[in-house]
């Protein structure tokens, strides 16, 4: 397996201070976020939001601006090439915009990076699953001869609050669709908050469509009492040695079912600054594997 460091996680980092950083700790490759360089507006996080804590989406320098993707990947490439590191995905935030698709695909392709993140989709309860459901899919059919043109596969992320969220809907979202050009990142530190299935039932429920790996963890964490007197719990990153996610029976289930692909790690904890997570993150990595195995 090949150890990633997603760039949302370096967010005090400019580009080639992130592929310098990367290269050090002794990683193989990397995975770049891709949305505008102008951070996320912070009108989309609650008033008084706790800056450092977001500050992965509000200002983060380790992302390629994706009005300009096709430059900024070569020269993005151009760096990764001189420190022998990899670029195994682009990590777009897409929102069905197919002239900004066809910009990334293009730059993925040129760069000769096999994947792309596609888009998210929020499931809404105040509207049918049924109809959010063949509503993706549809998206997925529209979006197929792109990727066919290009030859880039397009990988659905495992994420609380949308649309896939776990391996069973995954798989019905995918159903039908050539893995390809289609196939899943597995999340466990999301599929804590919601989506969690045994490991071992995952990947093989997965099969060909496991194409990707996030390593992040967190935990549900007390955060008072309701009206009622009834403990409340609220969403917490954490450390990937303290979360609840097991990464331990995560790693022996990949190897179980022959995974050699991507691990990339999005570490989100706040508790240590980013190189020391770097460092610790990558001899705990290399520990589980060497156990697995």
């Amino acid at each position: 397996m090949k150890l990633a460091v997603y760039t949302v996680s370096l967010p005090e980092y400019s580009i080639p201070e992130s592929v310098a950083l990367i290269k050090e700790m002794g990683y193989d490759a990397v995975e770049w976020r891709v949305d505008s360089t102008a951070g996320v507006p912070r009108s989309m996080f609650p008033q008084g939001v706790d800056t450092y804590a977001f500050r992965y989406w509000l200002d983060n320098k380790s992302t390629l601006d994706v009005a300009n993707i096709v430059e900024e990947c070569k020269k993005a490439k151009a760096l990764c090439d001189e420190a022998g590191l990899e670029i195994v995905n682009l990590a777009t935030t897409l929102r069905g915009d197919d002239e900004t698709l066809e910009h990334v695909l293009e730059a993925a392709a040129s760069i000769g990076c096999k994947s792309i993140r596609g888009p998210m989709d929020k499931y809404d309860p105040s509207k049918p699953y049924a109809q959010q459901f063949e509503d993706t899919r549809n998206y997925l059919r529209h979006v197929e001869p792109m990727l066919k043109k290009y030859g880039v596969k397009m990988l659905i992320e495992t994420h609380h609050g949308m649309m896939i969220s776990s391996a069973s809907s995954a798989m019905r979202v995918l159903e039908g669709f050539d893995p390809n050009y289609f196939g899943v990142i597995f999340d466990p530190g999301n599929m804590v908050y919601e989506g969690y299935e045994d490991y071992n039932k995952s990947f093989d429920m997965l099969g060909d469509y496991l194409a990707h790996v996030h390593i992040k963890n967190a935990a549900l964490v007390p955060a008072g009492e309701d009206e009622f007197g009834a403990t409340k719990y609220t969403q917490s990153w954490m450390p990937l040695k303290k979360g609840s996610a097991n990464l331990k029976a995560l790693i022996q289930a990949l190897v179980k079912v022959g995974y050699d692909g991507v691990l990339s790690v999005e570490d989100f904890s706040n508790e240590k600054p980013t190189r020391e997570k770097l460092e610790e993150n990558i001899a705990y990595l290399k520990q589980l594997i060497a156990a697995a195995k």
